[in-house]
This record gives C-alpha cells, structure tokens and sequence, in this order.
C-alpha cells in the first residue's frame, strides 16, 4: 500500500508495509496530534508497541525498518524527546523478525533487558481483541488452538446463581431501547435519525423524564457525531431548546465529540482474519467514555466509523462486539449505533442495514420510516417502530411530525382538532358502508377482494380520504360497537361482511 503524506504525516513509499501497521500507524500519527504535550511520550509508546506487534507477523526485515524509521519520524514530528523516542527504536531495531531465518516470534523488547527481566508491554493489554500476553504471535491472526498444556474454560450451573428472582430489564427509554448493551436506529438520510437521537440525548442530559412518549432514563450522554458537524448540532440544539424551553447552556451532562478530519474518524480496521480491531482513537474514546460514566453513548454513525464490508458477518458482530464492552462499563450505558438501511432493507420495509447481522448483534433495534401514504410523507409525518427487540414486544410504531422544532409526537389523540377529523371520517365510513350494502355489494373486513379500506378511497364520494385513514375508521368503529363483522353461509364455503350494529 502506497501513502502519500506531506510534513504532517509519515512517507512510505518506497515498499508496500504490512496493511494493518499502515492502518494503526496513520491512526496513531491523527491521535497524537490530539494529545496534550505531558501525554504524549506515554502515546507514543503505545503507537510503537501497537505498529510494530500488527507488523510483526508478516514484515521483511527492510519493512520493519521503513517502519521503524516512519515511527520516529513521526515521534520528532510531534516534538518528543529525542532520548525517548531513541531509546524506544534502538530496542526495536535490533530484535527485527528474519522470516528467512523463521524467527519470526523474538521479542520486541528482548535488547532492553534479560528475558526474566524484561518489562511489561507499556500499555494495557486486552486479549479479548488479540494482545495476548505480549508476543508478537500472539493476535487473533494466530489464534491459539490449544493443546498440552491449555487450561479448561470456567464453568457454572443454574445452581451457582443467587436464590432470588433476577432484576428486571433496565431501560434507558422504556420499552425501546434497554442499557447496558447495543442498539441500532435505521433510517433513510433525511428521515430524522439525527433529530430524534439528539431529542433523546438532551432528554437524558437535562431529565426531562420522557422521549417520545416513554419513560427516560436521566444521566451524562456521549455523542460522536462522525458525520454531523458542529454547527449542524449547534442548531438542532437550540431549536429543540426553543420548543421546549430548556436552555443549550444549562446541557452540562452533554458530552460531544467531533472529528478535526471526517475521513479520520475510524473507530476499527479489519484484520486479514476478519476481526475489526480498534484503532487508539477507540481506546482514547474508550477511556473518556469510562470517565464521563454515562447513561448513553451515540456513535452517528456506522458508515463513517466502520471500515469493514457491512456485508461481512465476522466484520459486522465484531464490530459491533467493540461497542457492547462499552456498554458494559460500570455505568451500563444503552449504545446506539445510528444507521441508513441497504437498498433492500428500504424496500421490504425492514430498515436493515447491510447482512442480517446488523440486526441479530443487537438487543434492539429501531427503524425511523417515511409512511407509504404520499400526502403523509411529504407533509412530515415519520413513524418510529421497534423492529427487534430481546425483552419487548416488536412494532409499537409511533407517530412523528416534523415541525418547527424537529420531530415531535403526532397530535394527541385527545386533540380535539384530531377527534373532529376523525370522526368526519367515521361518518363517511358508514355512509359508505350504507351505500355498498343498499347496492347487494358488501364489503369485507381482511385484506384482499371486497376490503373494505380500499374499496371506500376509490369511490367517488371518498372526497380524497385514503385507505389508511378508513382502515383507521373501520378499527375504531369496530372497537365501539358501531360496525360488526357478519358470517353467511355454511362453515366451508363462509364468507364474511360488514354491517352496521343492530340497535
């Protein structure tokens, strides 16, 4: 791989290096320029630990050079000490892997001391992602198969749990989305994913109790924003501010984060294996996340943050798999992962983004649509509905206007302006339902020949309603008792009508 790079990044261009070292090493150099001064000797040892352990498996001895070189390149570049950065090289280049030689497993440390004697790698290591216990062998690219010597796996029965009911589901927004694990918005652009997010974040930070009709959770909130800019989340904040009367500034518990370079916000890279690894700008939010203890974090979103094949089930559950150790911090934060649905997801009404895994990863997931009623559509209306969910039930869609302030909730059903168009519609259902039956044409209740919904917006009386609003009609006046379904005719040939109730 080729990189082209000016004096603020790190030239290779001489031979193609390892894909992976390539990838941490362009990381590492954005991350860097980030850190405070104090910090960044510590960094910087974690980038050349990192760099040259994702090298080690695969880099000839003139790669690994190239990449010793670019490192401290880039450690002179961000004003490091040269003793630091020296004697951290020094002790790479003389334990270089010679794949002619198969020594391809030494230690990257192995010129700082004796072998009993030599330090812990100097950062935290996490085997969950492929660290291992520090040798360069050891990564999720060489995956121990065990043998003599393997420790057998932990474990346990119904019996080792507490005698007591277990707890009860904690909800960050009441029956949508649940904390302590990952749950994905789908949308199409435009539609309000963004809107309705940012609503929900405000709602946690400033307590308003509800979102959208549901009991919410209060408490710190995450946004990394990789798409929207500052500005754009500057405005939306103060429209919803407006509308519902809290001021930005009082937003304390709202932590948001915005990329210097958009194209720079990656949160995880691909293995030759597959398995999506976090870059150090992963680990450094990581670590402000634990700090912050929040209730949500909002990445917006998967495709500025995800470099894999969304099609690619190994690359998607690990992805996914890095934010559910987020969620299980010690604040238990709900993670919501925003995102837009394939071509087919918009088409079969799913919202699915990408293979199946996208959905069976998560404990939940929602889809924020357009109604399939044009007028709707155009005039705003949005429907949110659960699409999965592992402690709920699916569907519940909820109505959504959008208005001066963003989406809010459709009017009310209380709304004596929505009572009034409802029951205009009401009158003309049956006026309609009168006409057909006086005519020996009976209209049905289900789908298909003869339904009713639809057989009432293509006469000349509907004066425009559509099939959704009668279909609305039929289910209230069914409920009331003022329309009843009828059954004629022997039970293998029965067929099924709508009549007024007899009063």
């Amino acid at each position: 791989m080729s990189i082209a790079i000016d004096e603020s990044q790190i030239e290779v261009e001489r031979s193609p290096i390892p894909w992976e070292a390539s990838q941490a090493l362009q990381s590492w150099d954005r991350t860097l320029a980030n850190v405070e001064r104090p910090l960044r000797a510590m960094q910087f040892t974690r980038a050349a630990t990192e760099v040259l352990r994702l090298a080690s498996a695969e880099a000839t001895p003139q790669q690994w050079q190239q990449l010793v070189d670019d490192l401290y390149a880039m450690g002179e570049r961000h004003g490091l000490p040269a003793d630091v950065v020296q004697g951290l090289m020094s002790a790479a280049t003389q334990a270089p892997p010679d794949r002619r030689s198969g020594d391809s497993a030494r230690p990257l440390f192995a010129s700082v001391t004796t072998q009993d004697e030599r330090p812990e790698p100097p950062f935290e290591e996490n085997p969950e992602y492929g660290y291992g216990d520090g040798q360069p062998g050891d990564s999720l690219l060489e995956p121990n198969l065990g043998g003599e010597g393997t420790a057998p796996v932990t474990l346990i029965t119904p019996a080792d749990w507490p005698d007591e009911a277990p707890p009860p589901v904690s909800w960050l927004a009441d029956g949508r989305i649940p904390r302590g694990d990952v749950t994905t918005l789908h949308g199409d652009g435009g539609a309000g994913k963004t809107d309705i997010a940012m609503q929900l974040a405000e709602g946690c930070a400033r307590g308003a109790g509800y979102w959208l009709g549901h009991e919410l959770q209060a408490g710190p909130v995450v946004i990394l924003s990789a798409e929207e800019p500052e500005r754009e989340l500057r405005r939306r904040i103060w429209l919803h501010g407006r509308r519902d009367s809290f001021n930005p500034a009082d937003l304390v518990d709202l932590h948001l984060w915005f990329p210097d370079d958009v194209a720079g916000a990656v949160f995880a890279v691909p293995t030759r294996s597959g398995i999506m690894q976090p870059t150090p700008l992963f680990r450094s939010i990581e670590a402000s996340i634990a700090a912050i203890e929040p209730v949500l974090v909002i990445v917006d979103n998967v495709a500025a943050t995800f470099t894999g094949n969304q099609n690619d089930r190994v690359m998607v559950r690990s992805y996914v798999n890095l934010w559910r150790t987020i969620a299980r911090q010690d604040s238990h934060p709900a993670v919501l992962l925003l995102d837009h649905p394939s071509l087919s997801g918009l088409t079969n009404g799913s919202g699915r983004g990408g293979n199946m895994d996208w959905r069976n990863s998560v404990r939940s997931a929602l889809y924020l649509r357009v109604p399939e009623d044009k007028g709707e559509a155009e005039g705003g209306v949005r429907i949110l509905e659960t699409q999965k969910s592992n402690y709920g039930p699916t569907g519940q869609p909820v109505r959504l206007q959008w208005g001066d302030g963003g989406l809010a909730l459709e009017h009310a059903p209380s709304s004596l302006v929505r009572l009034a168009e409802d029951a205009k519609v009401d009158d003309l259902f049956l006026r309609l339902l009168d006409k057909r039956n006086a005519q020996a044409r009976p209209v049905r209740p289900g789908t298909g020949r003869d339904y009713a919904p639809a057989e009432f917006e293509g006469d000349a009386d509907a004066g425009g309603i559509r099939s959704k609003a009668f279909k609305a009609s039929m289910e209230r006046l069914l409920n009331a008792g003022t329309i009843v379904v009828v059954t004629k005719g022997p039970p293998s040939k029965a067929t099924k009508h709508i009549e007024r109730a007899r009063t």
